[in-house]
């Protein structure tokens, strides 16, 4: 769902840190070009423009270079979200909605391929219970950062409430993905009806259950009568 930004400071590091974060950033390309299956260590090298040899340097396998492409990868999306959200807890459902579009429209207009790196981690991830746990970390994180919010608001179930909207925008990224017709519009128009249904879910208070078993007592009555 959260696309990443390479386009960043260069904070003071070493070379060989920096030489080792080119070859994720590359590792990251070529998985959004054709999948973790289609890196190699020849292949990301060479978009790197780096020796083979770097590779087999700083990582002890192939399955050691995709994890840690995929850890960059969720680090630089929890960065992009905390960046974009400064205010953890926008004050109306408007600005949470805002906020869901704003991330959603720079996914897509910054760099398109790299919406697809989100879902082929989750797919690696079902095979992978290290990198499994640390999306899920991820998620738990993304999930009670919105949570905040509606809770703020006034839903009821906060977490349900986050965990839906979340789902609502992966959704419609899958959706754009495979339909480029796919509309910002209507993913506005759904965020707004699914938003005004969680704030105002009181299904769970208590008035509810009080006006259950007053209704229950009163059809007792009406049967004795």
């Amino acid at each position: 769902m959260y696309n990443m930004l390479f386009k960043r400071e260069v904070k003071a590091r070493s070379s060989a840190e920096v030489r080792r974060n080119e070859i994720l950033e590359a590792a990251i390309r070529v998985v959004a070009d054709g999948g973790p299956d289609a890196i190699t260590f020849r292949r990301v090298a060479d978009r790197a423009n780096v020796p083979l040899g770097s590779l087999t340097y700083h990582f002890e396998s192939r399955e050691d270079l995709v994890r840690e492409a995929f850890r960059l990868y969720l680090a630089e999306a929890a960065r992009f979200v905390s960046d974009l959200g400064s205010d953890p807890k926008p004050h109306s459902a408007e600005k949470v909605v805002e906020f869901l579009l704003e991330i959603t429209r720079r996914e897509f207009a910054d760099d398109p391929a790299m919406v697809q790196v989100e879902y082929e981690l989750i797919v690696y991830a079902a095979r992978d219970p290290e990198i499994a746990r640390e999306f899920n970390a991820y998620e738990r994180w993304m999930e009670a950062r919105l949570a905040a919010s509606l809770e703020a608001l006034g839903a009821p179930r906060p977490m349900d409430a986050s965990r839906t909207l979340i789902d609502l925008v992966r959704g419609f990224e899958l959706e754009r993905l495979t339909h480029t017709g796919a509309q910002f519009e209507d993913l506005e128009r759904r965020l707004r009806l699914v938003m005004e249904a969680l704030i105002n879910d009181r299904q769970s208070s208590a008035p509810t259950g009080r006006q259950a078993r007053r209704a229950r007592a009163s059809n007792r009555r009406g049967s004795v009568s």
